[in-house]
């Protein structure tokens, strides 16, 4: 059976960003997906359709076609407040290059990486980790099956 559009798909894989394996499924704990239900990168799919279980995979999906390019307004200062838990400031979670989660004004959950700890503020990028790098996956094509 081929991959195609609503085919339930597990695959091992490896992505490489920058010389460095930054994710991986392997057979023993694949991932699983379906196929043409936007659950991954749209180019990533369109690389795997028609192939079959056995196939061996590589490609390279540039950063606008992977994660985009980082925008400048998606790196805000917010006040040291804001990292208040209870009443109290939780310096330990201000630490350079470390991920929180944050909500934003709409009460949803967003990322966000700690950039710069100034005396009243905190610069935290929401930009997608992966903007603006190239990603390199490979990997071997494990099962497909009707969804």
């Amino acid at each position: 059976m081929k991959i195609e559009k609503n085919k339930v798909i597990e695959l091992a894989y490896e992505l490489e960003v920058d010389g460095a394996i930054v994710d991986r499924a392997v057979e023993e704990r694949p991932l699983d997906y379906i196929q043409g239900m936007n659950m991954l990168l749209p180019k990533f799919e369109e690389y795997l359709e028609g192939k079959e279980p056995g196939d061996s995979f590589a490609f390279t999906l540039t950063p606008a076609e992977g994660y985009g390019y980082s925008e400048p307004a998606m790196v805000l200062s917010l006040p040291k407040t804001a990292f208040m838990l209870d009443g109290k400031m939780h310096d330990e979670l201000l630490v350079i290059g470390k991920t929180l989660p944050m909500i934003n004004q709409m009460g949803n959950v967003v990322n966000g990486t700690v950039k710069e700890i100034l005396e009243d503020s905190v610069k935290m990028d929401f930009n997608h980790p992966l903007a603006d790098k190239t990603l390199n996956f490979s990997g071997k094509v494990l099962s497909v099956r009707d969804a």
